[in-house]
């Protein structure tokens, strides 16, 4: 049987790696056809002797990568694979977002833009049979004119999706100890984003489309995950869970009935909560609802308003207040050194956390970020007209991160500060401080 090799580089925030769910989606329709092994760089200690042993009279190594320190890994992994002996892939979100320049590197065959679920496999029987790949919707190769983008295809239900093939991964890597749980997995029932921040790539990944597993699905997945593996948790890893409050009612009341006994984590929106009263987070907490986190920000209107956030402060209070009378636990997410923010915007961003967490006890410790300009956002030409200057080639897109400031129009003295409270703030949630102190 023809093999392919999938690998998930380190990423650079590994203290506990979640399960590889690109990977193992793009595996699940590809195992019937092909012998398929999944490397991860995180967890093997012996992922190069892998790589190297698996790629021999394989089809091709499929890479995955986010914008910033995956790249750097992803290239090494790419580089030590003998040339020629086979096809390097890359995907993920930064080939997709800039498949040019990713494919301008020498280690890089062919990359695939948007879902790989479709995608790869008509790569891979392209390869096979040498067919023709202009017309192949969503991959980007060389030829000998120089290199060429097919244009992205449409995308998939998720509903139609096989199941996961958990049974390619070591389980125990990614069972674990993580927020409020003792015991639990990663599971997607949904990808896009209907919204249109303006520091966020979805709006170019997915054109705002946003798709999800029904109600059922998601039902007969948790159950069979918590019977296999004995959680007690279940995280939603997807930008946002409540975009149809029809589905989540419904999830509620299936969760509910049926005496499903797990607690969950998903990500939520002020706007979701606003026009809803104290019986809708009832209903949360019943089915199990543990945790909701919450992309806040900023504490400035301001800057809400310039990342077109589509709330106010005053909104946030307001959804704070009532989240303080539930037993949900919430954590907020702030971002901080956007281009034009003052140094008083941060203050005001760091007075709000304060005033957050004085009046709703159920708040866990914020995350705090540094604003990166990520490609593929509206707010990048604004970083780029305040002096940043964009990485020329994917080698030097890896040295971006979440947490670290390199930004032109932050001094060193304000790019320190920064740093490390985005640390701090992570590790302790009585830790608040002002850029004067």
């Amino acid at each position: 049987m023809n093999k392919v090799v999938l690998v998930f580089p380190k990423t650079g925030l590994d203290t506990l790696p979640q399960l590889p769910l690109n990977l193992l989606s793009i595996a699940s329709v590809l195992i019937k056809n092909y012998e398929v092994t999944i490397i991860d760089q995180r967890v093997d200690d012996n992922w190069a002797k892998k790589i190297i042993a698996e790629s021999r009279n394989s089809i091709c190594v499929g890479i995955t990568s986010m914008t910033g320190e995956q790249i750097q890994h992803g290239l090494e992994i790419s580089k030590m694979i003998p040339k020629y002996s086979t096809n390097i892939v890359w995907g993920g979100v930064h080939p997709t977002l800039l498949p040019k320049q990713t494919l301008e590197n020498d280690s890089i065959d062919f990359i695939v833009r948007g879902e790989g679920e479709m995608v790869f496999p008509r790569l891979l029987k392209a390869i096979i049979d040498k067919k023709e790949l202009n017309n192949i919707n969503g991959i980007g190769f060389k030829n000998n004119n120089g290199i060429r983008i097919n244009k992205k295809d449409d995308y998939l239900d998720l509903n139609n999706l096989p199941d996961l093939p958990y049974d390619l991964l070591n389980m125990n890597n990614y069972v674990a100890k993580r927020d409020i749980f003792k015991k639990c997995l990663t599971l997607e029932t949904s990808r896009g984003c209907p919204h249109n921040c303006y520091f966020c790539a979805n709006p170019t990944i997915h054109k705002r489309k946003w798709r999800c597993l029904n109600v059922e699905n998601i039902v007969r997945k948790m159950n069979f995950l918590q019977n296999k593996f004995d959680l007690d948790g279940m995280i939603f890893q997807e930008d946002n869970f409540f975009v149809d409050t029809k589905r989540v009612i419904e999830f509620c009341d299936k969760v509910i009935n049926n005496n499903i006994n797990i607690g969950w984590k998903a990500n939520c929106r002020i706007n979701y909560l606003l026009n809803k009263d104290e019986t809708f987070l009832v209903r949360l907490e019943k089915s199990g609802c543990k945790l909701l986190q919450f992309g806040i920000e900023s504490g400035s209107d301001r800057i809400l308003k310039l990342l077109n956030k589509g709330f106010t402060t005053d909104d946030v209070l307001k959804i704070n207040k009532k989240l303080a009378k539930s037993e949900i636990l919430c954590r907020y997410n702030f971002i901080v050194g956007f281009p034009t923010e003052t140094i008083d915007e941060i203050q005001e961003t760091l007075k709000f956390i304060e005033k957050l967490m004085r009046e709703n006890p159920n708040l866990d410790s914020p995350f705090l970020n540094i604003y990166t300009p990520w490609p593929g956002t509206k707010l990048f030409n604004l970083a780029v007209e305040n002096g940043f200057i964009p990485p020329n080639s994917l080698e030097k897109w890896s040295n971006f991160n979440w947490n670290s400031c390199n930004l032109p129009w932050i001094n060193e003295k304000v790019s320190t500060f920064l740093e490390e409270i985005s640390i701090k703030y992570r590790s302790s949630n009585k830790y608040f401080i002002s850029l004067n102190d």
